[in-house]
């Protein structure tokens, strides 16, 4: 978290990854068929108002001067507001049921989207790069299986979600209570690669 005299707001990261804890740890039962997928409908508020709150975090991150964090977060209210609509046009059966051939192509762009910001979370701490992989490890596999049908894909895709939620709810309450603290009581790690100006 930054102080108010670095920025003119505080962090709002920890309440766009929560938001996004709460809709992929529903989304999981429902990928790995614990959950009958009749449930999905329970995404429509989810994803409305995890949409609303990454909206907002992320115009606060780029207000903050945090490009790459804000337009993730932006990105990811689009998915947010996708889930809520088709689950709710198919729930109404105003949309039809099969949108895996489109959707495969917007699940993959942003997996190759996220695999490319992982590769800027490298010089920062670990537990952060952890989340962006773990991210990668669900889009991409998704986007795969929504245009081929292999299972192996969806496989994938869903168990890696606890992953996703473990990462994020690290991330989130290091995020907050290390600086309540004044020292690491969740550490995020050192970073992998150390740019040549010292800066991480």
């Amino acid at each position: 978290m930054t102080s108010s005299s670095e920025h003119p707001f505080a962090n709002p990261g920890p309440a766009g990854l929560m938001v996004l804890a709460f809709y992929l740890g529903c989304l999981w039962p429902i990928a790995t068929g614990s959950a009958p997928h009749s449930l999905s409908v329970v995404l429509v508020p989810l994803g409305l108002a995890g949409g609303i709150i990454q909206l907002v975090a992320g115009i606060i991150e780029l207000r903050n001067g945090a490009t790459m964090t804000g337009n993730i977060l932006l990105a990811f209210s689009t998915f947010m507001f996708l889930g809520m609509g088709e689950n709710l046009l198919k729930a109404l059966d105003l949309m039809p049921a099969g949108t895996a051939a489109v959707d495969g192509w917007i699940f993959l762009i942003m997996g190759i989207l996220m695999c490319g910001f992982t590769i800027g979370h490298l010089p920062g701490p670990l537990m952060p790069l952890i989340f962006m992989v773990a991210t990668d490890l669900f889009f991409v596999p998704a986007g795969l299986y929504f245009l081929t049908g292999i299972e192996f894909f969806w496989f994938v895709a869903g168990w890696d979600l606890p992953f996703v939620v473990v990462s994020i709810i690290w991330v989130v309450l290091a995020t907050v209570l290390n600086p309540i603290f004044g020292r690491p009581i969740l550490p995020l790690g050192p970073p992998l690669i150390r740019l040549k100006d010292g800066k991480n």
